[in-house]
Parts: structure tokens; C-alpha cells; sequence
């Protein structure tokens, strides 16, 4: 066998070993993702930046932030019960009035920067955003980029194994080694920012869909994303860059408003049935 040939072998065999240790499935999309840790061990470590976070950070004492997060947070949580049945949930207003951001964490924990507030005018805008960062954890982003960044690195000691062969053997060292391990860094570091962007994407369609079912009006998450779009200009690149632009982002929101008005139109007209 030759050397390319041999080379090849190493890399389908290490390739499939390392897809076939683990996979789930999203909800909503159905897509299938690669998933090797423990979702105990996430939970573990994410719970406990959250502490830290409470303990470094201002909490907001705003009666009207609190109340929406909450009033939010309760109906939207009770909504993705089946997707997060073991969540602690916890919702906190931190009193950050530059940072227009928002972020949820495994395990149930929700934070809101009080800067997202002067864009957020209404319950169903909130929600929207909120809706977007639970997104993100049921649909495990956080196992799914350890998991691909487990993968990045073995990949990288495949093409490792694989320029050693080339070599005859020896270890890699050479310019046409260096120059090989060198292009795959730089395209590695490119596939995981879609990888991001793609995570970015789904947990909109994905968000858009829950705040829908807890019977708030998708197209609060339309006027949400203008307004993001109005601040960055509408531009934004998206080649190595780990998020969609928020024109990007609207123009996909408005290609899932109508299954989406579906879901809130079927929220409207039935009761509220949750597991407890």
C-alpha cells in the first residue's frame, strides 16, 4: 500500500472512532449532533462560573427588569420542560447598563445584562432574547463545541500521524510538515467559527419556536433584531467570524415567522398543560 493510502486509512479509522462515541439530536431542527461529554460534568462547571459570576458582578435591584425576567423566565422554562427536565432554574438581572447581552448556561442558569433593556421595550421582546439563550442549552451548543474542539485537536494529530508516514517516519519537523500542520490550523480555526455561526443561527430558529409556544408573539423577536440591526449598521462579516450579521439573522427570523405564528396561534387557543 502506498503512503497516501496508508495516511488515508489512519484518518477514516480515527475519524469514524471518534463520530461514532457520541451523538444527540437538537430539538426542533432534529439535527443530529456529535455529543462526547458528560452533561453532569458541564452542569458542574457551569453552575459554579454562575456563583462566581453572582459573587463578582452587581445584581440589578430594578423592580420592572426583575419582574419581566422572571414572568419570562417562569413561562418559557415550564415550556422546555421535556428538553431540560433537571434544571435548577435561576433568572438574575446583573447591573451591567453598557452590555446588551444576555446569556443562558446548562444546568438552568439565566442571566440579563441591564444594557439589553434599552432595546427590550415589552414582555414578548424579552422573551424573544431569552428564548434564543435557552435555545443554545437545550440544543447542547456547549457539549457540541467541546465535544468539536476534542475533534479539532484530534484532527490535528491525525494530520500529525499522517505527515510523520509522508515522511518516512520521522517526526514532523520539516518545512512541507510545518507548512501542512500550518494550513490545517488555519482552516480549523475557520470551521469553528461556522461551527459558531451555525450554533447562532439554529438557536434563533429554535428560540423563535419556544417563545411561541409559551404564547408570546414571534414578531417581537422581528423588531428585536431590526433594532440590532439598526445599532451594527445592518453589516457585520460573517467569514471567520463566530457570529451571523443581524441582518443575516433577521432575514432567516423572517423565513421561520410562519411556523412560528403557527405554534403562538395554537399557544392562544389552548391551555397552559405543563408535567407538574
Amino acid at each position: 500500500m502506498s503512503k497516501w493510502g496508508i495516511l488515508t486509512g489512519v484518518i477514516v479509522v480515527l475519524t469514524i472512532s471518534l463520530l461514532s462515541t457520541g451523538c444527540s439530536t437538537v430539538p426542533v431542527t432534529g439535527r443530529t449532533q456529535i455529543n462526547t461529554v458528560s452533561d453532569t460534568k458541564v452542569v458542574e462547571m457551569t453552575i459554579a462560573e454562575f456563583q462566581k459570576m453572582k459573587a463578582a458582578m452587581p445584581i440589578s435591584t430594578n423592580p420592572l427588569y426583575n419582574e419581566m425576567l422572571q414572568n419570562v423566565g417562569n413561562r418559557i422554562s415550564q415550556e422546555v420542560f421535556w428538553d431540560m427536565p433537571l434544571a435548577e432554574w435561576e433568572f438574575v438581572v446583573f447591573e451591567m447598563p453598557n452590555d446588551i447581552n444576555a446569556f443562558a448556561m446548562p444546568g438552568g442558569k439565566v442571566g440579563v445584562f441591564t444594557g439589553l433593556f434599552r432595546i427590550i421595550r415589552t414582555e414578548d421582546e424579552l422573551a424573544s432574547v431569552v428564548a434564543h439563550e435557552i435555545a443554545h442549552v437545550t440544543a447542547r451548543h456547549t457539549h457540541e463545541r467541546l465535544s468539536q474542539m476534542g475533534l479539532v485537536s484530534a484532527g490535528g494529530n491525525v494530520l500529525n500521524i499522517g505527515t510523520a508516514i509522508l515522511g518516512g517516519g520521522s517526526l514532523v519537523g520539516s518545512v512541507a510538515g510545518q507548512s501542512i500542520s500550518n494550513i490545517y490550523n488555519v482552516g480549523a480555526s475557520n470551521t469553528v467559527n461556522s461551527w459558531d455561526r451555525d450554533k447562532e443561527a439554529e438557536a434563533d430558529r429554535i428560540g423563535i419556536i419556544y417563545m411561541a409556544r409559551a404564547g408570546y408573539d414571534p414578531n417581537a423577536a422581528i423588531r428585536v433584531m431590526e433594532r440590532m440591526a439598526q445599532l451594527d449598521g445592518g453589516g457585520g462579516q460573517t467569514y471567520n467570524s463566530t457570529h451571523p450579521s443581524s441582518q443575516d439573522r433577521l432575514d432567516a427570523l423572517y423565513s421561520y415567522l410562519d411556523d412560528a405564528m403557527a405554534e403562538y396561534e395554537k399557544a392562544k387557543a389552548t391551555p397552559n398543560d405543563f408535567p407538574f
